[in-house]
């Protein structure tokens, strides 16, 4: 997420097309998109696809990603097809590379993360990327109250 946020600066936030209320949100569900893709690409076995898909933006699965993220937040957010297209165009790839340089700087291990993708589900996933916020060890309705003050 500190990726995204950091990536969302542009993307979203600074981007008069998407309303302050959702930036949040936005980039919550971009983290969503990215989590979602790359577990199904593990429990599918298409592990070295992953290491392919970080390095190529024009990957097939990249490509389904932002579609995918374009289509959710024009649904949930109201985002034009065109204001939402260049979120997600400007966003996943962004994300995509950040991750690749973590690999290659040796921070994050590959064999670790795709363990963790293929052993748990998204909630003990995106808990263990910090958006458990209650503590609970689950990430579900209470952690996406406390994230947004509710």
């Amino acid at each position: 997420m500190q990726m995204i946020k950091q990536h969302g600066q542009d993307a979203v936030v600074n981007n008069a097309d998407v309303p302050n209320e959702h930036n949040d949100a936005v980039m919550n569900e971009a983290g969503n998109s990215v989590m979602s893709m790359l577990q199904n690409m593990v429990q599918n076995g298409q592990t070295n696809e992953v290491s392919n898909m970080l390095q190529d933006p024009s990957h097939p699965a990249v490509q389904q990603m932002q579609s995918n993220f374009a289509d959710n937040i024009m649904q949930k957010f109201g985002l034009s097809s065109g204001a939402a297209s260049n979120v997600a165009s400007s966003l996943i790839p962004n994300v995509l590379q950040s991750v690749l340089g973590k690999f290659q700087g040796g921070s994050f291990n590959l064999s670790q993360i795709t363990q963790s993708l293929s052993g748990s589900g998204i909630g003990n996933i995106a808990a263990k990327f910090g958006l458990d916020k209650d503590g609970d060890g689950d990430v579900d309705l209470d952690d996406a109250k406390k994230m947004f003050g509710f």
